[in-house]
């Protein structure tokens, strides 16, 4: 039992002892030799706020709660770091001038060797589009003008079964291969195209969701990515 000073209420030492508790849970962690991420600063200060939502919140780490533990673990690990101003519509922070995209997941249908992005990003024009020329137009427009913002997408996937967090990064350049696809597979109201066109499996697959006028991005290739670290409770 750690000893707390007599100011501390009765009430605020059990949550204080939860908190300790939390923070020394067992956390299997591995990280990528070459991560940019991989030094002790970023991993021990990521690792405490996963536990503190995980263990003494009792939810996953998951949305803006991980969007500010990945900020502030790169500011303490030393990162150059620069919050998007508001109304940025495709990257969050920059890292040492390098834009990301933060992404999380906790679906139970993640999968182990492909990654899924349910919103890439929105785009109302998909509801109004009627042409197969159309929708290939502002779809190529739409991912040159993201790959000129985005550098790299960083997610934290999140798996239940297992109680594993992993972080990966997917190269927006990826999707440079959108500018490849011919007009016959947009002539769907929401197209659905595996990338790049008779690869088995694809590198990933584009969905033009009409319904939610969103871009989706499945099946993206996990060997195509880089896994910065994965941490087991």
């Amino acid at each position: 039992m750690i000893k707390f000073t007599a100011s501390v209420t009765l009430a605020e030492q059990r949550r204080l002892q939860e908190f300790i508790s939390a923070l020394r849970t067992p956390c299997k962690t591995q990280m990528h030799p070459k991560s940019v991420y991989g030094n002790e600063d970023f991993e021990s200060e990521f690792r405490s706020k996963l536990l503190t939502h995980h263990c003494f919140m009792g939810s996953p780490l998951f949305q803006e709660s991980f969007d500010s533990a990945f900020i502030g673990a790169c500011s303490h690990a030393g990162h150059k770091v620069e919050l998007a101003p508001v109304g940025q519509r495709f990257w969050d922070v920059i890292i040492d001038g390098r834009h990301i995209s933060l992404k999380s997941s906790k679906a139970r249908s993640l999968r182990e060797g492909t990654l899924h992005i349910s919103k890439l990003t929105e785009a109302a024009w998909i509801q109004d589009c009627r042409t197969a020329t159309k929708r290939r137009q502002l779809t190529q427009l739409l991912f040159q003008e993201y790959g000129n913002e985005v550098d790299a997408i960083v997610q934290l996937r999140y798996f239940q079964s297992s109680k594993t967090y992993e972080l990966v990064e997917i190269p927006v350049s990826l999707f440079a291969q959108v500018s490849d696809i011919g007009v016959t597979h947009f002539s769907a109201d929401g197209p659905t195209i595996n990338i790049p066109i008779g690869k088995d499996p694809p590198d990933f697959t584009l969905k033009l969701d009409r319904s939610d006028a969103k871009i989706t991005i499945a099946n993206i290739n996990k060997d195509l990515c880089i896994v910065h670290g994965t941490w087991q409770i």
